[in-house]
């Protein structure tokens, strides 16, 4: 059965459509009917039909309307138009625009309707079948894309020969392994604006705006034979390329050159290109994807000078020869051992700087050094997550480095907060807001300037002077605003700017919420107070 809408605004054509055949016995149902074009829009939208008939010249939106809309929204629903003599031809151009057939209202007759059904019966079985095929199409892709994805992830994580294996055989059945290799991208974004306030949603965004760049330069450069494969990091990208052959280094340069240029220009990021030699076949795959780590850890050990520098001779690496430091950390942490805590930590940060060593010691090095410092300050900020995402993503040994450096300044606050003394970063913190009262201050560079996390300083301060830092931010400003209003120099709209206070209303609502009323009625308070006392001194002489 065939669902059909019938759309006119002539009442006496939609009951003469109605009662003009016995629909059943031509296998359709009135489904529904619509006097313009917009009502019929709504209803198709809504349950779209198999066959509309519908007239041409209609309020609203006319019928020609209705169809290019449809062709483009639901293109297997089949038209037939319903025209007069004098729009005899926009009925002809309905056909250009898919309408099965068009019949002329004053010539309406059972058998020219029936006729008309017919044909867009046969029309909608067409559209259908082929819009089945299109769907199976489409699922048949996107089951090739997914097997090839996770042909590519098995090829970079999976250590099963038998893996790399299969993975090659679905790469070469899509024949990608013809002229290919791996781009390995990672990113600075130290010269971002604001860089020191990304936090890791905003540096995903940033990753995710690069790889939108990427996929549009690779386009251009290397047409469709590359694919972007998402290894879980957040500052990089790894991107395999095939198709390539002898234009491999020439369209690597180009690719380099100009995502570099782009990047910088638009996001200010700074990205590293690092890319492995050009492969043949499955037999290379194993080659391909050790050259990939090769680079990865050359970038770690900052080894690299230009995009693609590898040694000839294979690289010794060495044993940190920090096994146990973790549980040595747990046990000082536990003792309240200061010293003890700073010497493991120099010593692993040395290790670090000194050997010759694998990415993936420093990883594991950092991870326990984290769980081991959780397990034993169970009421501490480092018991989340977030700490184990951040190293996830550290790429190079200078960012290990920086990271256990702040893990030691937060432990050494730890310890001294635990034995009740003052936290010198946490006066230090005190000491230049108020030398720096009239900047705009957050808690994030201010963290940065006495060398801990934000979140450590935000839990420090609020357990040394029960008040949270925005909050003794905003009160400074409140009471360096009161001394300047007692000047008299300034209105109250430059006081506002001056204290880098986004506008004057918000000023106003903060020095409120101190003061008990706004710098305007504070203003006023102190002028009564003045006339007061001159007053009073009047009388007194």
């Amino acid at each position: 059965m065939y669902n059909c809408l019938i759309v006119d605004d002539e009442t006496i054509i939609l009951s003469g459509i109605k009662f003009l055949i016995d629909w059943e016995k031509n296998d359709c149902a009135i489904m529904d009917t619509a006097r313009n074009g917009r009502d019929a829009l709504e209803k198709i939208r809504s349950c779209p039909p198999d066959i509309v008939l519908c007239d041409i010249n209609m309020p609203v939106l006319n019928g020609m309307e209705l169809l290019k809309i449809c062709n483009e929204e639901f293109p297997s629903i089949v038209f037939v138009m319903l025209t007069n003599l004098q729009e005899f031809d926009l009925a002809r151009d309905a056909i250009r625009y898919r309408a099965a057939d068009y019949l002329l209202k004053v010539q309406l007759e059972a058998p020219a309707l029936e006729e008309s059904l017919q044909k867009a019966k046969k029309e909608y079985e067409r559209r259908s079948k082929l819009a089945e095929a299109d769907r199976m199409h489409f699922y048949d892709e996107k089951k090739a894309r997914e097997l090839v994805r996770d042909a590519c992830l098995e090829i970079l994580f999976s250590p099963d020969e038998e893996a790399l294996k299969r993975a090659g055989e679905v790469l070469d059945k899509n024949h990608m392994l013809e002229g290919y290799g791996l781009v390995y991208i990672p990113f600075d974004y130290s010269e971002v604006p604001n860089a020191e306030r990304l936090d890791a949603e905003a540096r995903r965004e940033l990753t995710a705006w690069e790889k939108e760049l990427a996929t549009r330069l690779c386009e251009t450069v290397f047409g469709s034979s590359c694919l972007f494969i998402s290894t879980g990091q957040t500052d990089c990208l790894t991107l395999f390329v095939w198709h390539q052959g002898k234009e491999w280094e020439s369209r690597m340069a180009l690719f380099s050159s100009k995502f570099s240029s782009a990047s910088r220009n638009i996001t200010q990021a700074l990205p590293s290109i690092l890319v492995t030699g050009c492969f043949y076949g499955k037999e290379q795959l194993s080659a391909c994807r050790n050259e990939y780590f090769s680079l990865i850890q050359y970038f770690y050990l900052d080894e690299l000078t230009s995009s693609r520098n590898l040694s000839g001779e294979p690289t010794v690496f060495e044993p940190l020869g920090l096994a146990g430091i973790g549980s040595q950390l747990e046990n000082e942490l536990n003792a309240k051992n200061l010293t003890g805590c700073t010497l493991l930590l120099d010593r692993a940060i040395r290790r670090i700087q000194e050997t010759t060593h694998q990415k993936s010691q420093a990883i594991w090095l950092c991870n326990e050094l984290y769980r081991c410092a959780a397990k034993a300050l169970q009421d501490s900020s480092l018991n989340d997550t977030t700490g184990y995402a951040e190293i996830e993503n550290l790429m190079t040994s200078r960012q290990v480095v920086g990271w256990i450096e702040k893990l030691k300044n937060s432990l050494t606050e730890t310890i001294w907060q635990e034995a009740n003394l003052k936290s010198e970063p946490v006066e230090k913190a005190r000491q230049y807001v108020l030398s720096h009262i009239e900047d705009r201050l957050s808690l994030q560079d201010v963290a940065d300037e006495v060398c801990i996390s934000p979140g450590y300083l935000s839990t420090l301060f609020k357990k040394q002077y029960s008040q949270s830092f925005v909050s003794f931010i905003n009160q400074a400003k409140v009471e360096h605003a009161c001394r300047l209003i007692q000047e008299r120099k300034y209105l109250i709209s430059e006081i506002s700017c001056r204290l880098s206070f986004e506008n004057a209303y918000y000023f106003a609502k903060v020095f409120k919420r101190y003061m008990g009323m706004t710098p305007s009625e504070y203003e006023k308070s102190l002028e009564i107070s003045a006339a007061g006392t001159h007053e009073k001194a009047g009388r007194n002489t």
